[in-house]
């Protein structure tokens, strides 16, 4: 990561943004862009260095801010700074809560709002796991369970494992045609009712 990618450049430039937006334009930008214009002999060129030159003029509010959003719950993490601290330097609530800073909530203003959580899959009885895994017609794998019936991968793991040890499904070995990386998945087969 490039220091000019690193979340404290982030930080640093939204917050120059709101104490003062002129203070992101670059002069020397600014100072070359003037030249082209003046030196420019086809209109063409001269229209397209006029827009380049009105743009280096501005300050992007827009890019520094959804930099901010993107990079500032990192650097509050690492560096211990409370969300009222980002609010007295003038970041507005809906950017706070933009970056995970602040929650909705009134009563947690100036606390930094829980990290996101990661969702759980819905707990799938295991008959039902077996269940869709016995409808499967041919080779199949476990992802291709778990797609049909849902259910961690743990618990069609040992559904599988439970109907190999039954004798209702056979281990057939690594899947031939696996070209992806990482190993190839394991294949099963419902043996025939005989």
């Amino acid at each position: 990561m490039t220091d000019d990618q690193s979340p404290e450049h982030a930080v640093r430039q939204y917050l120059t943004f709101l104490e003062d937006p002129t203070k992101l334009v670059d002069p020397n930008e600014v100072a070359a862009l003037e030249a082209k214009v003046a030196e420019a002999d086809d209109p063409i060129e001269k229209l397209l260095a006029l827009s380049a030159l009105e743009r280096a003029r501005v300050a992007d509010g827009e890019r520094a801010k959804l930099a901010f959003i993107l990079h500032a719950r990192a650097f509050a993490d690492q560096h211990d700074v409370s969300a009222s601290a980002f609010r007295r330097l003038g970041v507005p609530d809906d950017v706070l809560e933009a970056a995970r800073l602040v929650t909705g909530d009134p009563r947690q203003r100036g606390r930094l709002a829980a990290p996101p959580r990661t969702e759980r899959r819905p707990q799938v009885p295991v008959t039902h796991i077996k269940d869709a895994a016995l409808a499967i017609d041919g080779p199949f794998t476990l992802v291709e369970v778990s797609e049909r019936a849902g259910g961690s991968p743990g618990s069609v793991r040992k559904a599988v494992d439970e109907l190999v040890a039954d004798g209702r499904v056979e281990r057939l070995g690594p899947d031939p045609d696996h070209n992806g990386r990482g190993r190839a998945p394991l294949r099963y087969q419902v043996r025939p009712r005989g």
